[in-house]
């Protein structure tokens, strides 16, 4: 039987064909989550495949014209760009200040995703659509004392430091196994790969992330209204300075001077007669006037963010040497390259199946303190339910006879959740705001034979109806009272123990 061999002798593995392409969108969702790990800059050390997609990725955040040459693309913020900014949040409408916005922010959509998924209590009562209300308690913010509007977040610990070992092991290790078997050319690629991925993901990475929110009057009313999207709705009440950090507050990527590097770009004409005159960029005189131009009110400092570029560069090099010289390299060379590049792409999988919403969500919450007790939400069976329960909750803690001065008008409250305009549901909200004007336990009110007068004329299904409603009114009602049982019990643990601590 004749023996079957294999010559090596002239065989290569060319694997600089695909060396910056493969696993180039698991590489660039990957970087995308290094502002949100703790030291999560710092373990980018390996060989990572995907280096032509990075570059040319992020090279868009590059803002010059030598930039935008080299890496053509809008020119985008990078908070925006790497999706810390830009969802659009839910409806929201304030119970006193008299704020309504169409729509919120990245902020607002966040919290509202997170309640979404927050596991309900069930209110028991009649059911036909679910809807979920979420009591929020927003906390005192302890913003920066420098600004008094600015709060720097610290990103959260994870195990992902423990699993980087495991590329950054195997870069290294090949890296040193191709010098042992005297590959120098593979030695110089996996090492160069090592340096430039390290590199990027330092610079890329060593922006802070910071909570901008606005300023608010010291004087003005508290901030507590809704967030509505849907069959959900989010009461959140606190201070307006609170309030707003979630409703017109957002994130921001703070990168240090050296990486921004900013570029004054000032306009450099001026009309004069029937043409232009070029002018010094910084500043000069005209030639024949001899004014000179107020470059100062037209300056417009941008960001470059050369130092990304830079680092986008590196990458491009990176991989057009990888594509020339991977050939060069002897088989066991090769191989060790692409054994890195496969633990460097499993590890990049793992970064990029993570939720980078989900993580978000986690920093919001532990940066405005939303602990588990200041997040409850509520699953009730019909709109009419929700809708009573959220008004309830939104009323201030006064008269009625106080509710106009202070700006709160319940009516309209209602209306955010049910506009209808017909009989049956203007007698349905007339009781409802009697009940409250009212405050009895007894819910009187909310009897059909309340009604009297009011529902002379009505037929058999308009009174069916009717009861329904007023009896999805009783059932938010109960509800409340029952919240507020709890929440007196809790002011007074509260104050039992802030005692026991002073004595």
């Amino acid at each position: 039987m004749p023996e079957v061999t294999l010559n090596t002798k002239n065989f290569n593995l060319d694997v600089g064909g695909f060396a910056g392409f493969f696993g180039g969108e698991e590489a660039v969702s990957a970087m995308q989550t290094v502002h949100l790990y703790r030291a999560r800059r710092w373990t980018g050390w390996f060989n990572s495949p995907g280096s032509y997609s990075v570059g040319k990725h992020y090279g868009q955040l590059a803002n010059s014209r030598f930039w935008d040459g080299m890496f053509p693309g809008p020119n985008i913020e990078p908070t925006v760009y790497i999706g810390l900014d830009g969802k659009s949040g839910p409806l929201y409408v304030a119970s006193q200040s008299g704020t309504f916005l169409k729509q919120t922010g990245h902020l607002a959509y966040l919290l509202m995703q997170r309640c979404k998924d927050q596991r309900a209590v069930i209110v028991e009562g009649r059911r036909t659509k679910a809807n979920k209300v979420t009591i929020l308690e927003m906390p005192d913010i302890k913003f920066d004392a420098d600004t008094k509007t600015r709060l720097t977040i610290h990103a959260r610990d994870g195990f992902h430091k423990h699993v980087a070992m495991f590329p950054i092991a195997a870069s290294i290790a090949t890296c040193i196994l191709c010098a042992w078997g005297d590959d120098w050319y593979c030695f110089s690629l996996i090492l160069l790969g090592i340096l430039v991925n390290g590199i990027s993901c330092f610079i890329i990475g060593s922006a802070s992330i910071v909570l901008q929110s606005v300023a608010s009057s010291e004087n003005a009313p508290p901030g507590d209204g809704m967030l509505m999207d849907g069959n959900h709705a989010i009461v959140v009440r606190g201070k307006e300075k609170n309030v707003l950090a979630i409703t017109q507050g957002k994130f921001q990527l703070e990168y240090k001077p050296w990486v921004r590097m900013r570029v004054r770009k000032m306009r450099n004409r001026r009309i004069v007669g029937d043409g232009f005159r070029n002018l010094h960029l910084f500043g000069g005189k005209d030639a024949e006037s001899g004014s000179e131009t107020q470059n100062d009110e037209d300056a417009e400092a941008n960001n470059e963010y050369g130092a990304i570029g830079f680092c986008s560069l590196l990458l491009v090099i990176q991989f057009l040497t990888q594509l020339l010289l991977i050939p060069q390299g002897k088989l066991f060379g090769q191989v060790m390259f692409l054994t890195s590049f496969a633990v460097s792409w499993a590890y990049n999988l793992f970064l990029s199946s993570m939720d980078a919403e989900y993580l978000q969500e986690e920093l919001l919450v532990q940066a405005l303190g939303l602990s588990e007790d200041r997040m409850t939400t509520y699953k009730l069976g019909t709109r009419t339910t929700a809708a009573v329960f959220a008004c309830l909750t939104l009323q201030p803690n006064c008269e009625h006879k106080e509710w106009e001065n202070k700006g709160f008008k319940p009516e309209e409250i209602l209306r955010q959740f049910i506009p209808n305009d017909t009989h049956v549901w203007t007698v349905w909200r007339n009781q409802v705001l009697e009940q409250m004007r009212s405050n009895k336990p007894s819910l009187q009110s909310l009897d059909l034979e309340a009604c009297g007068d009011r529902i002379a004329a009505f037929n058999d299904v308009d009174k069916n109806l009717l009861s329904d409603l007023l009896l999805d009114a009783r059932t938010a009602y109960k509800q409340y009272l029952v919240l507020q049982v709890r929440s007196r019990s809790l002011v007074s643990s509260i104050s039992s123990d802030n005692m026991k601590a002073e004595t």
